[in-house]
């Protein structure tokens, strides 16, 4: 049996383990491919997309083959924003935003485990709560023009109200689901409030206040995108506003795409580091 044909394996020598050896190339090459039956769908539409584009609708209406542009076109007009920095521009002004007004929204974590814990809190919270919360954060965008202007300030207010109540209604629900019987542990062991509040309650409500924080990231997001279509000069939401009056659809799609790609990206990186800190919860595995 050749070097290249003996498995690699972990071997303990006294207490010092040796790593396991690298897969050969064949192997990650084969792993590479393993998955790119998963893309085979992904794939037809694509070329069925470009297909549509480029014959079928210039032979029906060529002014249709303006309206929904060839993904070798797309790719071309996204060639050429990354190269001139246009698209990393408006990307950056976009995600600024959205860390703004997600930094502001974490403040519905304590606010939410203080209605979690102590119903006079929660009694007294919450109308004003269900109240506001079924107003959609695009309902806002007149009055939030009016009150701050055309700029950073009212777009991070709109993202603001997409990211915070389901950080909070989530945080509430995490709070309330605490077995009762590690509160009564750890008050027996003499813990006082606030370390029952933060070792047990917090932590035991953490899974589902990373699932709140998935969700208003994922809303907030949404909402950025709409709040800049007519509150900014800058920002992913702008330039699709602004190629729609241009009729540059390759630009809108461009656009799109990017809003799609680092949507997935964020929920993706939230969720990854979900699984870091709490390697335990089942609602992380998933």
């Amino acid at each position: 049996m050749s070097e290249a044909e003996i498995p690699a394996q972990s071997e303990q020598v006294g207490n010092a383990p040796v790593q396991r050896a690298p897969a050969p190339f064949y192997v990650r090459l084969f792993r590479v491919f393993s998955v790119l039956p998963n893309f085979a769908l992904l794939l037809v539409l694509i070329l069925a997309w470009q297909f549509a584009s480029k014959v079928w609708l210039p032979s029906i209406d060529p002014y249709m083959a303006v309206l929904m542009p060839a993904p070798t076109s797309i790719a071309a007009t996204a060639a050429g924003m990354i190269a001139s920095g246009e698209l990393l521009f408006h990307l950056m002004a976009s995600l600024k935003r959205e860390v703004v007004a997600f930094l502001i929204s974490l403040t519905a974590i304590p606010l939410g485990i203080a209605m979690g814990w102590w119903r006079v809190v929660y009694n007294q919270v919450s109308p004003i709560m269900e109240m506001l919360r079924p107003i959609p954060p695009l309902a806002w965008i007149p009055l939030s023009i009016l009150w701050f202007g055309i700029g950073d300030t009212q777009n991070e207010f709109i993202i603001f109200l997409g990211i915070f109540f389901p950080i909070l209604v989530n945080t509430i629900v995490g709070v309330k689901n605490i077995e009762p019987n590690l509160v009564r542990a750890a008050r027996s062991l003499g813990a006082p409030e606030y370390k029952v509040l933060m070792r047990v309650v917090f932590k035991g409500a953490l899974p589902q206040i990373i699932t709140g924080i998935r969700i208003g990231l994922g809303v907030g997001w949404m909402a950025l995108v709409a709040a800049e279509l007519v509150g900014a000069n800058s920002g992913l939401g702008f330039i699709i506003n602004d190629a729609r009056s241009m009729l540059r659809t390759d630009i809108i799609v461009v656009g799109m795409l990017t809003i799609g790609l680092v949507g997935l990206l964020i929920d993706s990186l939230i969720r990854g580091l979900g699984r870091y800190m709490l390697p335990w919860s089942l609602a992380l595995s998933k």
